[in-house]
């Protein structure tokens, strides 16, 4: 089971509404694993609750809760936890070093996640119809050759019967390669490879 993109600004919202209610960073691991670290719960709670185990621990010995976190990114399985771990510690880091009210440094980096995931979700709308063109482009040639029978012409007989027919036949055949694969491009490129 895959974490919910959704639920990592969630997390962190969460994070910095500990931190404003007056929880110190130390204590900060300690509510969030009571909170995710139960038998039952989502995919997230599921997969954080190694890292946040270890980081209740480092932050209970003075231990270096950024460097557990950016361990935690190596030893995760979801591929949607690796940046959060890295991302976390540096925020730690950043508030660390610069002074920086570390409720602030999250709640801006949890804004940030919300934005990305706003984006993807524009991009995806954006390109739904040019991946259904694609699609309906595909079918396009099957679709000609059905109706050319529904008028009563045997189009294969034409497309197979001559040698104009059969270099047509190969043509489009090609072209419509091409076609597919180009517009797959096409929007493979729009969509920022993810696709």
């Amino acid at each position: 089971m895959k974490t919910d993109p959704h639920e990592i600004p969630l997390f962190v919202h969460q994070l910095t509404g500990l931190l404003q209610a007056g929880r110190t960073p130390s204590q900060l691991w300690g509510d969030a694993l009571s909170v995710h670290g139960g038998s039952t719960g989502t995919a997230f709670s599921s997969a954080a609750r190694p890292a946040l185990s270890s980081a209740h621990q480092a932050a209970q010995l003075g231990l270096s809760v950024p460097e557990v976190l950016r361990e935690a990114a190596t030893r995760t399985r979801d591929p949607a936890l690796r940046p959060l771990w890295q991302d976390l510690a540096a925020c730690f880091e950043v508030a660390e070093r610069s002074g920086a009210p570390l409720a602030a440094v999250l709640a801006r980096y949890a804004v940030q996640r919300e934005s990305w995931l706003d984006s993807d979700a524009a991009r995806d709308t954006a390109l739904a119809g040019p991946r259904a063109t694609v699609r309906l482009l595909s079918w396009l040639p099957l679709f000609g050759l059905a109706v050319g029978y529904l008028i009563g012409v045997d189009p294969l007989a034409v497309l197979l019967g001559s040698a104009p027919g059969i270099a047509a036949l190969c043509a489009g055949f090609v072209l419509m390669v091409i076609g597919r694969i180009w517009s797959s491009r096409l929007v493979r490129a729009a969509a920022g490879d993810r696709t």
